[in-house]
């Protein structure tokens, strides 16, 4: 006899909200409450997250083949911008769109974890507090309070691409691994955000994708599904990011310090690395070491081979963490040379941990038969105790932090009168910091996200480096000459990081800088006279200095004639005059300039030792100055094609959904 019982609405909502992902989203979201309760809004920015640009000005800045930082660079945005942008269109603001990212971290990572482990033959109750565990986990707390979005992206997909990869090295053979093709596809998009934040966990996932391949075993049908997983997994997040791996592998420091602002680091003890705690704000000591004893006591209880690439994954992380504290770089934006953080790593190791942890969870047989009833019942409260721990820890440590709402600490915020005059004349801004820390040099505005991860010409680092020593030592004729040499590059303000430092170089600079309003934090700011926003036509005589590489002239009147232009495209009518002129060009010289006049083309020479000059005759002609962005765009379509069919393949299907 069949007997049917009618299940009303209110017993399924019941049963839905108090399932485990119900109850497991609710507890993260209150969490996320509590650690945010100082810093609920959409512009949070702070610590390595400087303020983002508006949507159309971050798109724009990925797609430019050309920026205006450091006094103009060629090289490519980092990646993270076209992810930034992406995210950006529903809310219509990049920043809304990180800022409602940060807030709902703890939720979106807890089910992240949760749907992670499906394929584990564990009880979602079980699945439930391993995913909040993963969700409290030390690093990921303080990457979020510090404002470290490469940590906080690793964070939230780290255990969906981890178990993207174990279908995939499976060949689909799993119960649950329908539509073989679009896991390996919907796993490359995530390896490709990933690596677009955090090139080394990129690596590392890579590693792990290409051991498994060697050594975990498969059934003979499989060997063609494993072939192209491989390669979706491996070889298309490279195109998805083209042209960001080749600064990787140019500049070997983003590989270690991940995309974010250059801010001092906290290199904690071997004791709290093995604690997973990262150092800096948000990281509470010693109370990771639950995950750690919970890991041993289920490695000493429950030992299996399946916990094998589990402590795989735990070593890697190590070895990661020990590269990050014995390989100390300099940043790309310059600097001194330093650590990387941490936090990415310890991640890493945390899901080897906790996966070995619920692999012991599996059933509950053979620890009764090791332990005893009475000692496995007193075991099975350990969990409860553990997780109260870490969330008592992300709550009270959480609210510090540099992350904050509005004008970050520790960045200059331009008067209001300056602001608007520097976004109205198109001419930059020098921010000089303590020594040792990076030189930012912008257009238009001040520091945005992703200017510190574009790479500036090695000889530009050195030389900024030579202009702030000479302005904060305030020697009179250093001074001068740094003062001419910023303003041939286009720079109105100039930001220094001591009244007193501001004294000196304002007294040693003469009648090539006058006092402008401090910034909001109360720092010095110089406003140096006739600034060259775009390009200046010097005659014969200072042509052949300029040509000769010597340092622009610091008597105030000997100068050439502005012309009213912005790189990197310049169309500039010249008037007759003398012969053995030159056009002057505020940015970097570099290759892909090229230059044109009357339509004729013409060799791009350099002047003042590092910018981008013309050769001008007597007669009267139209100057043209442009960049080739021929191979920008071609690879803008490449990425544009690599999406649209990785996307279109990582769509299931209708049979698929029909399962």
């Amino acid at each position: 006899m069949l007997t049917l019982d009618d299940v009303g609405i209110g017993t399924r909502i019941r049963k839905f909200l108090l399932s485990p992902p119900a109850l497991l989203t609710a507890v993260m979201a209150v969490l996320s409450i509590l650690l945010n309760r100082h810093r609920l809004a959409l512009d949070l920015a702070g610590g390595r997250l400087l303020p983002m640009e508006s949507l159309g000005q971050t798109w724009s800045s990925y797609l430019g083949s050309w920026h205006p930082v450091g006094g103009g660079s060629a090289a490519p945005a980092p990646a993270a911008l076209a992810v930034l942008g992406l995210l950006g269109l529903p809310v219509g603001s990049p920043a809304a769109a990180v800022s409602l990212l940060l807030l709902a971290a703890l939720p979106l990572a807890a089910l992240s974890a949760y749907r992670a482990t499906r394929a584990l033959p564990v009880s979602r109750e079980r699945r439930a507090l391993g995913a909040a565990a993963y969700a409290l986990l030390p690093p990921a707390v303080a990457g979020l309070t510090q404002g470290r979005i490469d940590v906080v992206v690793t964070y939230l997909l780290l255990p969906l691409v981890l178990a993207g990869v174990a279908s995939v090295l499976r060949g689909g053979t799993g119960a649950r691994s329908g539509g073989w093709l679009s896991t390996a596809a919907v796993t490359a998009l995530g390896i490709a955000v990933i690596g677009a934040f955090a090139p080394l966990v990129h690596l590392l996932v890579l590693t792990v994708v290409l051991i498994g391949f060697v050594v975990i075993p498969a059934p003979r049908v499989t060997t063609l599904r494993r072939a192209v997983g491989l390669f979706a997994v491996v070889l298309l997040p490279l195109g998805l990011l083209l042209p960001w791996p080749a600064v990787v592998l140019q500049r070997p420091e983003v590989l270690l310090q991940g995309v974010g602002a250059v801010v001092p680091e906290q290199v904690p003890g071997w004791l709290r690395l093995l604690a997973l705690d990262p150092g800096g704000a948000g990281a509470a000591p010693w109370v990771g070491a639950v995950v750690l004893a919970a890991a041993v006591l289920a490695l000493a209880v429950a030992p299996s081979r399946a916990m094998l690439p589990a402590a795989g994954m735990v070593a890697l992380g190590a070895i990661a963490v020990a590269l990050l504290i014995r390989l100390p770089m300099r940043p790309l934006a310059g600097g001194d040379p330093r650590s990387g953080f941490t936090g990415g790593a310890l991640l890493f190791a945390g899901c080897g941990l906790l996966w070995m942890v619920l692999l012991a969870a599996r059933t509950g047989e053979p620890t009764r038969q090791w332990l005893g009833d009475q000692w496995a019942k007193k075991l099975s409260a350990m969990p409860w105790v553990g997780l109260a721990a870490l969330s008592a820890a992300a709550v009270v440590v959480g609210t510090s932090g540099p992350l904050t709402s509005g004008p970050p600490a520790g960045l200059p915020v331009l008067a209001p009168s300056l602001a608007a005059e520097l976004d109205r004349s198109d001419t930059s801004v020098l921010v000089i910091g303590a020594p040792g820390e990076p030189i930012r040099l912008t257009r238009s505005r001040t520091a945005r996200f992703g200017d510190d991860d574009i790479a500036p010409l090695r000889a530009t680092g050195a030389r900024l480096e030579r202009v702030a020593a000479a302005l904060r030592a305030g020697q009179p004729g250093e001074t001068s000459a740094a003062m001419a040499d910023v303003a041939a590059t286009g720079v109105q303000f100039v930001v220094l990081p001591t009244a007193a430092q501001g004294v000196r170089a304002l007294a040693a600079a003469g009648s090539l800088a006058r006092p402008a309003p401090r910034t909001a934090d109360g720092r010095p700011v110089l406003r140096v006279v006739r600034p060259v926003s775009g390009a200046e036509l010097l005659g014969p005589a200072l042509a052949e200095q300029a040509r000769s590489g010597a340092a622009p002239p610091i008597a105030p009147g000997v100068s050439g004639v502005l012309a009213p232009a912005q790189p990197p495209r310049l169309a500039v009518r010249v008037a007759p005059g003398a012969d053995a002129r030159l056009l002057v060009v505020a940015a970097n010289d570099e290759p892909g300039w090229q230059a044109s006049v009357d339509g004729r083309p013409v060799p791009v020479v350099r002047g003042w030792g590092h910018q981008v000059a013309v050769p001008v005759r007597g007669n009267s002609a139209e100057v043209r100055v442009v960049r080739s962005d021929v191979a920008r765009t071609a690879l803008l379509l490449i990425e544009g094609a690599l999406l649209l069919l990785v996307a279109g393949t990582a769509l299931p299907s209708r049979r698929r959904l029909n399962r």
